[in-house]
């Protein structure tokens, strides 16, 4: 076997890395953060590699677990390997690809013993159980090949709009109603929510544990309840026999979509991935399958960006993350102005190997 090109980076030649990496990164793409990888010279959680032509990649290494009954576990593995990762030099590609082999070796090396599980086997192709999980600038495709080859499959976008402005004027069927969600709505909500976990657990962007409903009653009731949340419903409210509409929130109405933005002041676990502000993150948009097509989700958006802009104005940055591979969501956002920015790459570990690779070093 090849030796790994290992290499062991003093702090300068850690931060020229950082520096070239950023730079390229930035001209790229100038909307992306990249902080700092946060690892010094012998902290053995740092891998490092380089190539007889100096292209060289770092990346700091570790593992963290959730319980098959936390609500963090609806959109990651139980045991996750993440990977913090830079590169530079005339070959980005060779050194990702060298990169990757030491991570992995460093994986199957992990003397730790994997999550049982939650007896529930992988449906989509996100890892539900233990994975190796590595996020990348989407527009940074020089290292695509190298992380395609390895086995890792991209699985979530992090979406970007830049403003707030409105969209089409009109949007929607002229007898549906946008309005705020109310708290008799909030089983119909639960059930919006369960089915797009469900779907987007086929295309690798959530997994659907035992507990996902008692999580996402005790989120959504919460998040209906919070003033500084945008919660929006669109109903198509029946008449009786008479020709009347029944009150809004009295759980006669059909609940046709829903739409929930959380403002700057909630977004901070995602508002340092970009380099400018403030920022909104669209937590939530589900529309019902025989809604779909005829503006319910256009409209959502555009009363919920009609909200959100109405406190921070209209430069703020909205983010939202969306299956990657799913047919209905990358088409529609990217009709409503939103384009990628981060994709999380993931592949499932299996024992000692990783997809079809040997872990072993």
């Amino acid at each position: 076997m090849t030796p790994r090109p290992t290499w062991a980076p003093d702090a300068d030649d850690l931060a020229a890395l950082e520096a070239e990496h950023r730079a390229r990164v930035g001209a790229l793409d100038p909307l992306v953060a990249v902080p700092d990888l946060a690892a010094a010279p012998g902290d053995e959680r740092l891998l490092a590699v380089r190539l007889p032509d100096g292209s060289r990649a770092a990346g700091l290494a570790t593992v963290g677990d959730v319980g098959p009954d936390s609500s963090a576990a609806l959109f990651r593995p139980l045991r996750e390997h993440r990977l913090r990762a830079r590169a530079a030099g005339p070959d980005v590609a060779g050194a990702v690809t060298a990169l990757l082999a030491a991570w992995s070796g460093r994986v199957g090396q992990d003397p730790g013993t994997p999550p049982d599980g939650d007896g529930v086997p992988q449906v989509g192709p996100a890892p539900r159980d233990h994975g190796m999980v590595l996020l990348w600038p989407s527009r940074d495709v020089e290292a695509v090949a190298a992380l395609a080859a390895h086995g890792m499959r991209p699985t979530v976008h992090l979406a970007a709009r830049r403003g707030t402005a409105p969209g089409v004027a009109g949007r929607g069927p002229a007898d549906v109603v946008v309005r705020d969600a109310m708290p008799d709505d909030v089983p119909a909500l639960v059930e919006h929510q369960l089915a797009e976990l469900a779907y987007d657990e086929l295309v690798g962007a959530a997994r659907v544990r035992p507990g996902a409903r008692a999580h996402l009653t005790t989120q959504v009731a919460g998040a209906v309840a919070n003033p500084a949340t945008t919660f929006l419903v669109a109903t198509a409210p029946p008449t009786d026999a008479r020709g009347i509409v029944p009150k809004a929130g009295t759980g006669d109405e059909e609940v046709l979509g829903v739409v929930a933005v959380e403002p700057p002041e909630r977004s901070g676990a995602v508002a340092g991935t970009v380099t400018t502000g403030p920022v909104a993150y669209l937590v939530l948009l589900h529309v019902t399958d025989a809604a779909r097509g005829a503006g319910v989700g256009g409209a959502l958006v555009d009363a919920a960006l009609a909200r959100v802009r109405e406190p921070v104005g209209p430069a703020a940055v909205v983010l939202l993350h969306h299956g990657v591979l799913n047919p209905l969501s990358a088409p529609f956002w990217a009709r409503q102005g939103f384009r990628p920015v981060l994709t999380t790459w993931e592949l499932p570990v299996r024992g000692l190997s990783v997809g079809r690779r040997s872990l072993s070093p």
